[in-house]
């Protein structure tokens, strides 16, 4: 009978304890070879390895079992009682990896140009595969392959649940339009990239486009590798590359699109933003600035009562009068700047406001970006909008808001999470105001 497939470890036993170095470890492919020419059977063997371990003097033949207990001991005995037992990790997936890979297809960037090739009437010439995105989300927004899918497994959390199998490539695949498009693949190829891979046997297990290939042939398809990446692709076919992120003429450097495209142009020109007022975005949360912040009277008119500071410079005006109750996220209005990392320390603030009856401002210096920021994600945290609804929600509001491009490449980050479900929505109870919205 043969021996059962390898588990996590290997128990070896041994006359006396040895040392890892002084064994010889090496594959014996006999056993196979004679359960093919012996077998009558039908079936095949998946998975089974004899390991000869050479120790001293003596030759010790080893076939793991499934319950890691001994087969074949060089004393006869069928237990590891009467022998010193040893016991090594075994790395199951480092025995198939030159394997799994070697049979994955690669495509050429030029080939897979001229599949992308359209007739002068713009109809493609041919069929044209399912292009996957396998790199950071941030990194797909500023440069892609046209058509091309983005699927969010560059965080460890999302890696890991497609690895065992939890979800699938098409739950991670954020906009609609892609979703159908991967639904209806069935006769279609699949072109998978990374920003530079040419040579898939060198993967390790926990790059995004090795994991993504597992998961694809799991589903039972052929994927695809684009030899080289989005950077070979770029450098002879820039003009089969698009942006997701850009800016919209008229706008603010620092708006931008969201998945679905650009902002309509039809939102509100920008005014003045030095004569920009407290601005109600719902029947209890205002927007606004540090002047806005400054005045008391303004803000006892409004029944306001929180008050959260989004700067690392601008003080806590009333602190000392024991008027409002304060809260500060220290954040800078960069290109480096992490304020998701603040997302749910800021909305635990605002429902503590709103369960307590009470207004709130939020504000940094001018109540353009890093305050614009955080309303924006909270809309999208506790109702069913979009980045691109709750952008254009607070901007009919506040004309003047401009997310930079920084904190944007942050909210469509925290739209996909809302939409795998690695962060939850909060939707009850249901906001007053947006109803009728949304």
């Amino acid at each position: 009978m043969p021996p059962s497939p390898l588990d996590d470890r290997i128990v070896v036993a041994l006359p006396r304890p040895i040392r890892p170095q002084e064994l010889q470890l090496r594959l014996d492919t006999s056993y196979l070879d004679s359960i093919s020419t012996t077998s009558s059977s039908n079936k095949t063997v998946i998975s089974t390895t004899v390991v000869k371990i050479r120790a001293t003097a003596n030759l010790v033949t080893y076939m793991p079992s499934s319950k890691g207990s001994t087969r074949s001991l060089s004393c006869g005995c069928s237990s590891a009682s009467c022998c010193s037992v040893t016991t090594y990790e075994k790395d199951s997936q480092s025995l198939n990896h030159s394997q799994a890979l070697s049979a994955v297809r690669v495509i050429h960037p030029n080939e897979l140009a001229r599949r992308m090739t359209c007739c002068p009437m713009g109809h493609p010439m041919g069929p044209v595969p399912v292009i996957i995105d396998c790199r950071p989300f941030m990194e797909y927004n500023k440069s892609h392959i046209r058509g091309a899918v983005h699927i969010n497994c560059s965080d460890k959390i999302s890696r890991r649940r497609l690895q065992q199998g939890k979800i699938t490539v098409l739950d991670l695949i954020s906009c609609r339009e892609g979703k159908d498009s991967y639904k209806g693949i069935f006769s279609k190829e699949i072109v998978v990239y990374d920003e530079s891979t040419m040579d898939p046997n060198r993967l390790t297990f926990s790059q995004p486009l090795h994991v993504v290939l597992e998961s694809l042939r799991r589903e039972g398809k052929d994927p695809i590798i684009l030899k080289g990446g989005l950077s070979c692709f770029r450098q002879s076919h820039e003009n089969l590359c698009e942006h997701s992120l850009h800016l919209n003429e008229g706008m603010d450097t620092g708006a931008a699109a969201g998945l679905t495209g650009s902002l309509p142009h039809s939102l509100p020109s920008t005014p003045d933003i030095e004569n920009a007022e407290l601005t109600p975005i719902l029947p209890f949360l205002y927007l606004g600035n540090e002047h806005d912040a400054q005045d008391i009277h303004l803000l006892q008119r409004y029944n306001i009562g929180y008050i959260l500071n989004v700067t690392t410079h601008l003080p806590l005006f009333h602190y000392d009068t024991g008027l409002f109750i304060y809260k500060r996220l220290p954040a800078t209005d960069s290109n480096k700047q992490n304020l998701r990392q603040y997302f749910e320390e800021a909305f635990e603030f605002i429902e503590e406001a709103h369960q307590a009856g009470m207004g709130l401002l939020i504000h940094c210096q001018a109540g353009v970006s890093r305050s614009a920021t955080i309303v924006i994600a909270y809309l999208m945290k506790h109702t069913w909008m979009t980045m691109t609804d709750a952008y254009k929600f607070v901007k009919t509001r506040r004309p003047i808001i401009s997310p930079n491009l920084n904190f944007m490449g942050q909210l469509l980050e925290f739209e996909e999470d809302l939409n795998n479900g690695i962060t939850p929505r909060i939707l009850t109870p249901k906001l007053i105001g947006v109803e009728t919205v949304v």
